[in-house]
């Protein structure tokens, strides 16, 4: 789970170096093409890191506070993405 929250900045700042030199364009379908690499990629780390319940509340549970996990991540990366950001581009 740490790779996939070090991934978003990555990408972002990639994304980022490749439209600065006009390899690609940042265009809705570039950053859609990531946002769903990183859910697939959440889904992998469900499926295989994720204890397998025989009762459903115990899975929902786990579903649950896997799904909480995630969004803490996501969110911590989504603030260290803006700060590399910064730091490489400034403002």
């Amino acid at each position: 789970m740490l790779a996939w929250t070090l991934a978003m900045p990555l990408l972002s700042v990639g994304l980022r170096f490749l439209e600065q030199h006009r390899i690609l364009a940042m265009s809705g379908s570039a950053v859609a093409a990531g946002a769903i690499a990183l859910l697939l990629w959440a889904a992998l780390i469900y499926a295989r890191c994720v204890p397998a319940a025989p009762e459903l509340p115990r899975r929902i549970g786990y579903f649950v506070a896997f799904v909480a996990a995630m969004l803490a991540l996501g969110a911590g990366a989504l603030w260290l993405t803006f700060w590399a950001i910064v730091a490489i581009y400034g403002l």
